[in-house]
């Protein structure tokens, strides 16, 4: 009992110290990223509660950019880190990606990139450089559609965007005199850059008018989008996902017209077509067809017993006649044939030969 006691207490003084150990360790917080899943303080993820909650169709986008092939609402592009994630290499978007994002925007899309955007050719959206300016933590809104109802915005601005004498820029947030929000067009869409990513943060979204000013900007088209990938959310794409357009509408085409098919075959749209009616047939078909039947029934003795009589009939006829030498012997041959009783098609044949021989010499 007292051995069980000691026990006892030494696995309690040993869990004592372990928990101290834990308890004394510094607990690192883990990083906070421009990410909508993210709830620390540089996290998207009030915004994307609060715009799904203002009836905002959010989202988010976890592929490759490429599969993305066609889409007229607002994506949104959070800085992310480069860094490998299960082997591949992730918030860095090459020459390729930038170019469909280009298109996409050419084809009617809205691009909100937020900081510096993910590493990626700048000049391919032909977005102006920036600058560094003095740090200012408030900006003041420009009067233009997409700050409506907001004054000023709360966030740490460090740059500041250049001029720019490609096309004509909408300045929307402005620090210290320089932009640090702006917009322009790239064909039927737009492309909106704002210097400091921590505008749309959890840290200071319900500061001043930034949830104002975000709502400005992430609904002013369609559904909204936060691409993940860069932050290394990615989720396998299908094979359907990475067939060209070409064999995806082929593919389409094919499934109609096999649903056609089917269609056709199992309901009818017409009269069905007559068939041509039988061509008239001559005694000849009655004949192949009797004796088609009399050979499947092994008939071959009651044939030669029906010629047997028939030639007998014959020489009762003519009792003269059939008293000559060749008809006598054909009907005593005919007699013999008769008492087989399993003749073969050849003894048949030649009993139907030797009625015919004696019909033509009683005639």
């Amino acid at each position: 009992m007292k051995a069980r006691r000691s026990d006892i207490i030494f696995a309690a003084i040993v869990l004592a110290i372990v928990v101290v150990l834990s308890l004394a360790q510094p607990q690192e917080a883990p990083p906070s990223t421009y990410s909508s899943y993210d709830t620390g303080p540089n996290g998207y993820r009030a915004l994307y509660e609060v715009m799904r909650r203002e009836g905002v169709s959010a989202g988010r986008f976890e592929r490759a950019l490429g599969t993305l092939r066609a889409f007229a609402g607002t994506l949104v592009l959070s800085p992310g880190e480069a860094q490998l994630v299960d082997g591949q290499l992730t918030g860095v978007i090459d020459s390729n990606d930038a170019a469909r994002l280009k298109r996409l925007v050419q084809g009617g899309a809205n691009l909100v990139m937020l900081g510096e955007g993910p590493l990626f050719p700048r000049s391919v959206l032909e977005l102006p450089t920036t600058a560094p300016i003095p740090v200012a933590s408030t900006a003041q809104a420009a009067r233009n559609a997409l700050t409506i109802g907001v004054a000023q915005v709360t966030a740490s601005f460090s740059s500041a965007f250049t001029w720019s004498a490609k096309r004509r820029v909408e300045r929307l947030l402005v620090a210290h005199g320089r932009p640090v929000a702006i917009a322009y067009r790239i064909g039927r869409g737009n492309v909106i850059a704002i210097a400091a990513p921590g505008v749309f943060s959890n840290d200071v979204l319900a500061r001043t008018q930034n949830a104002r000013f975000a709502y400005d900007v992430l609904s002013a088209q369609g559904p909204l989008l936060f691409d993940e990938s860069v932050h290394g959310y990615t989720s396998g794409a299908s094979m359907w996902d990475v067939l060209p357009t070409s064999v995806r509408d082929a593919t389409w085409i094919m499934l109609c017209a096999l649903a056609l098919a089917i269609f056709g075959a199992l309901f009818r749209s017409a009269p069905p077509i007559a068939l041509a009616p039988p061509r008239l047939r001559d005694s000849s078909a009655y004949i192949a067809s009797m004796a088609a039947l009399l050979r499947r029934a092994h008939a071959g003795s009651a044939a030669i017993d029906r010629f047997a009589w028939e030639a007998m009939r014959l020489a009762r006829l003519r009792p003269s006649a059939a008293r000559r030498p060749e008809v006598a012997a054909s009907l005593e041959r005919l007699e013999v044939m008769r008492r087989d009783p399993h003749p073969d098609n050849l003894e048949l044949l030649d009993a139907a030969n030797i009625v015919l021989h004696v019909r033509k010499e009683l005639a």
